[in-house]
């Protein structure tokens, strides 16, 4: 036994001794990277932050490029660093802290969006109804499904003619400062009264046999009113796939600019999955109309007629069904950790709503918002001086900002009721939002909130940083006119955050 069993000491002196053999055929930089630790970087006094951050944006290569960078306590004292920080920048979508803020104070964290059914005259036997829309950007088809069971239950069977009210918000539904080439996306809708899926109504395409053109379908065929020009095309198994949607109109210029043509062009390999292009609604109160009939039809409701009304008096017609967006404590998470505009340029026009000369004059709901937006921002210390507002959402390239007025902000909301709400609607560095996938594995992960932006040539990010070994701090970076990937500007403003999370008391 003792000659076909090894004794357990020479079965362990084996095994070592094939370990070793298997770690030597291993490649020496393989070898390093399995037992070498992650490097730890050191921390840095307060008085070497200028020098290091200087060392990091005064690269040759990016010394050409505008930076505006202020950091200091989060008091608003103890400035540690300042590269022209009352100079004038061009924000990008910083400019939804902003629009969050005074929507804080100015709506009410509890506050809420409601899409109101009334109940009309009637004629004969049959309902007359009017649908109100106070820009609800979280309503959805489900949303008007609940609508139709509550008049359902209401024992509503039969409608003679509904009208509907889109006049909530006054003005232009398109930021006439919004860029051309941004109009066909759904990232840049028609903002109105009468809101459904955020005005946008995904395309989806599919390969079909090689060589003939792609598949698409609409999420919504109802909602549906382009015509598509297909000129796509399905690729070979594992070619680089490429599938592009260009509009030749938008709703506020079908008639100037041309018909509302989608061009659909590019490639999509045989074996590719599917791809989703979201677009906008061409026309949302149409197809807001549309989807309210159908979803009547859906609960066994047949409806008659359908209209336009223009700001019917409803202080005496009884609410028979409504619906609730959720608070707008949750809309200003939505708005600042996916940055999403839609919901941004519909809390600007919400506190346009509420400014006293909304309801006796003819002035831009958004032109009020922007008024009131200004006088809530100098009311807390925000020199009026150091920006300028066109929209919302920071879709514009009309706002300017100056890093100073970010921090600011963002040091009088930290001392507020709500600042704590606020803050808490900040993605995370490394772990929601937009800021998911960034300063992830650093030091930096988890103790940055901040709002990011970014278009062509703007990159910029300002919030809140909690340095383990140094006193709370607030920020703000925008960097204008560069002319390298976004990605990769994004990289060095990351690498400036890692050195503010490096920072001891010294």
């Amino acid at each position: 036994m003792q000659q076909l069993f090894p004794s357990r000491q020479r079965i362990a002196i084996t095994y070592g001794w094939l370990l070793v053999q298997l770690f030597t055929m291993i490649p020496a930089r393989a070898q390093q990277q399995v037992i070498t630790p992650p490097q730890v970087l050191p921390a840095i006094c307060a008085n070497q932050l200028p020098i290091a951050i200087n060392a990091i944006i005064d690269r040759p290569e990016l010394r050409r490029y505008r930076w505006g960078i202020v950091v200091q306590g989060l008091g608003g004292t103890n400035q540690l660093y300042n590269r022209d920080g009352d100079r004038l920048f061009i924000p990008a979508s910083n400019i939804k802290l902003i629009t969050t803020a005074v929507a804080l104070r100015q709506l009410g964290a509890t506050a809420r969006l409601r899409t109101s059914i009334y109940q009309l005259p009637s004629t004969g036997s049959l309902s007359n109804l009017l649908v109100v829309g106070r820009g609800d950007p979280s309503l959805t088809v489900s949303g008007l499904q609940s609508i139709a069971q509550q008049l359902q239950q209401r024992g509503i069977k039969q409608i003679g003619q509904i009208s509907f009210d889109d006049s909530y918000f006054r003005g232009e539904q398109i930021n006439s400062d919004w860029e051309w080439g941004d109009l066909s996306t759904d990232y840049a809708p028609t903002i109105n009264s009468l809101m459904l899926n955020q005005n946008s109504n995904p395309l989806t395409v599919s390969q079909q046999q090689i060589g003939m053109p792609l598949k698409y379908t609409w999420k919504d065929p109802s909602l549906n009113n382009w015509q598509v020009d297909n000129q796509s095309v399905t690729a070979p198994v594992d070619q680089n796939s490429n599938v592009n949607a260009f509009s030749s109109a938008v709703p506020k210029v079908i008639a100037i600019f041309g018909k509302p043509i989608l061009k659909l062009t590019g490639k999509l390999a045989k074996n590719a999955a599917p791809n989703q292009i979201d677009l906008p609604v061409l026309n949302p109160t149409a197809s807001f109309i549309s989807a309210v009939r159908q979803s009547l039809n859906r609960s066994g409701i047949t409806v008659g007629s359908t209209r336009l009304v223009l700001g019917q008096n409803t202080a005496n017609l009884p609410e028979i069904a409504m619906i609730n967006s959720p608070p707008i404590a949750e809309l200003i998470q939505e708005t600042n950790q996916h940055s999403n505009n839609v919901y941004a340029e519909i809390l600007l026009r919400s506190i346009g709503h509420t400014h006293p000369e909304h309801n006796t004059g003819n002035e831009d709901t958004s032109n009020l918002g922007i008024a009131l937006v200004k006088q809530r921002l100098t009311e807390i210390g925000v020199n009026p001086q150091s920006y300028r507002i066109s929209d919302g959402s920071g879709l514009s390239r009309h706002n300017l900002v100056a890093p100073i007025a970010f921090t600011q902000l963002l040091s009088a909301m930290a001392t507020t009721p709500t600042g704590q709400m606020y803050r808490d609607s900040l993605p995370v560095a490394g772990i929601s939002g937009s800021l998911k996938n960034r300063m992830k594995g650093t030091v930096a992960q988890g103790i940055v909130r901040a709002k990011t932006g970014s278009m062509s040539g703007v990159v910029s990010l300002s919030g809140y940083i909690n340095p383990p070994q140094y006193s709370p701090l607030i920020f703000s970076i925008i960097l204008n006119q560069h002319d390298r990937s976004t990605s990769q500007m994004v990289k060095v403003v990351d690498e400036i955050m890692i050195l503010l999370a490096r920072l001891k008391q010294c």
